[in-house]
């Protein structure tokens, strides 16, 4: 197994120096970056180091950060803002918390560093109001951090800067850039239309910059040590470490919270965590939380990265990786996610609204010995058409568990459907009626 103890670069272990308090912050370099960004670097310069990091957002779309950045500093208007999205829809992931508790000012640092970058003069930190321990954490940094002029007017004595403004949550469509500004706005929490993006069209009409906390938090990182530096871990692809939540088989005990570079093995990141998913014991390993995908154990040596997940036909999503019994039926966990997921929903497209409703209808029957051959054509169908017609995230991937489960145990599904029985024995019935379904598409 690779050695990890360097991977750890916004994370806080136990053996760790506790560095919530500004004083203890500053002792392991703390606000360095953000000095030497004000007082010895342009905007531009900053962009490029992250650009060069190929730091890629940790929030699931893993777009280069940089980027879109850039199209942010370049929009031609005088206010612009950032918004850092500390939100963890999958309230199973412990990522944002854990990062929020543990290392507050590097998260703020970061967040001020992104509106140095893109012109930025106002801050929000969007995040769950369940995350108490989180909030309070963060509120007692932003204060040390306000009389030592490190947020605020006039940061450091320079002619920039930037207010930060705490926001809470709606539920788990939250997580979700456009629905942040429809909230923040006092709106109703419902995705936009894109384009015209947030970079160039977004709170108030004017250009922000949305990155997630643990994208954020990586970018003191990047201008403390060199971008070069935080490129040598992860891939070519993706700089640096991702904080991934691992839950072993049921009824083990609660999640493991770790830190990996980007490109590590599945199998290694479990083993870090000190799961063992042995063969006669597990059934798949799901990637990417509540619309994650399932994979069968011999896909262990995936790398763990944007690309490679999701041409196995999972996400990185919400960064959890979690173990299924061999007793669990796969049509029974589509079924089961897909419930979830309809009850999520924000209802506003009616492909994600109906959609998913419909294909857990059909689970439901299948699962109850009341499917028939042509409810296999009707999901694989609706598969596609709820992620194409969708116009956030959510509905995009909502289908993945679905797609997954079909991709690689269809025996589990043709055994309910032709022998009216359970590949594992452990299926009750929830139906009594079939659910009634049509084509959606010519």
């Amino acid at each position: 197994m690779p050695d990890f103890s360097k991977s750890y670069r916004v994370l806080r272990r136990l053996k760790d120096l506790d560095v919530r308090s500004l004083a203890a912050y500053r002792s392991v370099g703390g606000y360095q970056a953000l000095e030497s960004a004000v007082r010895k670097q342009t905007p531009e310069r900053v962009i490029e180091q992250v650009l060069d990091a190929k730091l890629r957002g940790r929030g699931g779309a893993g777009r280069l950060t940089g980027e879109k950045w850039r199209i942010t500093r370049r929009a031609e208007d005088n206010q612009k803002y950032v918004i850092c999205n500390a939100y963890d829809a999958d309230s199973r992931s412990y990522a944002v918390r854990s990062l929020l508790a543990q290392n507050p000012h590097q998260v703020i640092e970061g967040i001020v560093l992104a509106a140095y970058a893109v012109g930025a003069s106002e801050a929000y930190l969007f995040t769950r109001s369940l995350f108490s321990e989180g909030i309070a954490a963060v509120q007692a940094a932003l204060r040390e951090a306000i009389d030592a002029h490190l947020v605020g007017r006039d940061i450091l004595g320079s002619n920039f800067s930037c207010t930060n403004v705490l926001a809470v949550d709606i539920g788990f469509m939250g997580g979700e850039e456009t629905v942040q500004i429809a909230v923040i706005k006092g709106r109703r929490g419902m995705p936009e239309q894109r384009p015209p993006f947030p970079a160039q069209y977004g709170l108030w009409d004017k250009p922000t910059a949305i990155n997630s906390v643990e994208t954020l938090a990586n970018v003191p990182v990047i201008l403390r040590e060199g971008a070069a530096t935080f490129a040598r871990v992860g891939t070519a692809l993706s700089g640096g470490t991702k904080i991934v939540t691992v839950y072993d088989v049921p009824p083990a005990s609660g999640p493991k919270v770790v830190e990996v570079p980007f490109g590590t093995p599945l199998r290694d990141i479990l083993a870090h965590a000190g799961v063992d998913p042995r063969k006669d014991e597990v059934r798949a390993v799901v990637v990417g939380g509540a619309e994650g995908g399932a994979l069968p154990i011999s896909l262990l040596n995936t790398a763990y990265d944007f690309d490679p997940i999701e041409e196995a036909g999972a996400i990185v999503g919400s960064s959890i990786i979690e173990l299924l019994p061999y007793n669990t039926c796969m049509v029974a966990w589509a079924m089961e996610r897909s419930r979830y997921l309809t009850n999520e929903s924000c209802g506003k497209c009616i492909p994600c609204r109906l959609g998913v409703k419909r294909i857990t209808g059909i689970l439901e029957g299948v699962v109850s010995d009341l499917g028939v051959n042509g409810d296999l054509d009707v999901l694989d169908e609706f598969g596609s058409y709820v992620s194409n017609g969708s116009l956030c995230g959510f509905g995009v991937y909502a289908t993945t568990p679905l797609k997954s489960a079909r991709r690689y145990w269809p025996d589990h599904f043709t055994m309910h459907i032709r022998e009216l029985q359970c590949p594992t024995g452990t299926c009750v019935p929830v139906r009594s009626h079939r659910f009634v379904t049509k084509h959606v598409l010519p």
